[in-house]
């Protein structure tokens, strides 16, 4: 056999062995079954798109921030998907929260919405930070700040009652009219007893029940509750508006506050106050002074104790100095007559002076 047949059999042999190798391990696919789309493998993927907070169950202390996370879904299905919320206050640096939330299978490339719950104390600000984990690695985050947490209403003290704020209305009511007013329905000679009226509006879509409300007289320059008085009320149907009254014997002479509180299953959920000016000053909520006060004879009912009140209570001290002048100057005390004794007296004195000499 010459050189080249045996080069030639020795090359076969060598093509023969490689190909067969290959089908051994499957480098070759088989040509009777042919290779599909469906075979090739696509990657899975999961991010965010959007993130809504809103306020949730608010407590005395504590503040619930329910936090929507949105997460868009792409390629195959995606597992072992978890979303993690971080509260840290904004002041403090702190963080005062944590929660985490697993997250079905994602698939049919959908948007899915996650819920969940951060509770954090009501004070502050926070910066809720969201982030995605996948098979335990990060690979999405965002953030968002919350503020005015501490001005969220708590539960037990959620009411559409509120005191009615004049001044804006269709009506072109003025705007310094107080939700508190009070007249004077009578007066002793130390006492005045007043009749004090609040304007509570139901500013919500229910009727609201269960409510009472508690006034008080508080004398200003002592911080002392003259007299206080509470009365139930009925039921206030949406859009209409309450006006309770209550009566308060105070001191007669002095300025008070009339603090009002509405209370709803021993919670106190609203609060108003105005002044009551009885006293010869002048006193206003904001504490603006003003010349002349109201004085309790101006508007009390006529009666024969409240006269002599009256006639006590207008006696100005410039009035009373004149009095004591004109009682001096008369032995008797009629005004005027001391000075023409007086002169009498004088004359006389010079006559006898004159028939002397």
């Amino acid at each position: 056999m010459n050189r080249e047949s045996l080069l030639a059999i020795a090359t076969l042999v060598v093509v023969t062995g490689a190909v067969t190798t290959l089908a051994l391990t499957g480098a070759v696919s088989d040509p009777s079954e042919p290779e599909t789309a469906a075979d090739v493998e696509h990657t899975g993927h999961v991010s965010l798109a959007e993130i809504t907070i809103s306020a949730d169950e608010v407590t005395g202390g504590t503040a619930t921030l329910a936090v929507d996370t949105y997460l868009e879904h792409r390629g195959d299905p995606v597992t072992n998907v978890t979303v993690v919320h971080r509260a840290t206050d904004t002041k403090t640096g702190l963080v005062e929260n944590t929660t985490e939330r697993d997250v079905e299978t994602l698939a049919d490339g959908s948007e899915v919405v996650v819920t969940d719950t951060v509770s954090v104390p009501r004070k502050s600000s926070y910066e809720i930070e969201t982030f995605v984990y996948r098979n335990g690695t990060r690979t999405d985050s965002t953030s968002h700040t919350v503020d005015g947490v501490d001005a969220l209403t708590p539960a037990y003290a959620a009411t559409d009652v509120e005191f009615h704020r004049f001044g804006g209305d269709a009506g072109g009511s003025p705007a310094d009219i107080p939700a508190i007013g009070y007249s004077i329905d009578s007066t002793t000679a130390k006492t005045a007893t007043l009749e004090v009226s609040s304007y509570l509006t139901n500013t919500g879509d229910v009727a609201e029940r269960d409510l009472e409300l508690e006034v008080n007289a508080r004398q200003a320059a002592s911080n002392v509750i003259a007299d206080s008085a509470t009365v139930e009320l009925s039921t206030i149907e949406p859009g209409k508006t309450a006006s309770p009254t209550v009566a308060l014997d105070v001191p007669e002479g002095h300025d008070y506050y009339l603090d009002a509180i509405l209370w709803r299953d021993g919670t106190i959920v609203r609060t108003n106050r105005a002044a009551a000016n009885l006293g010869s000053g002048s006193l206003s909520v904001n504490e603006t002074a003003s010349e002349t006060g109201l004085e309790v004879s101006d508007f009390a009912s006529s009666s024969d104790d409240y006269s002599a009140a009256a006639d006590s209570s207008t006696e100005t001290d410039s009035d009373a100095e004149r009095a004591d002048a004109s009682a001096e100057s008369s032995g008797d005390g009629t005004p005027g007559f001391g000075i023409a004794v007086t002169a009498v007296a004088v004359l006389a004195t010079i006559a006898l002076a004159r028939r002397f000499q």
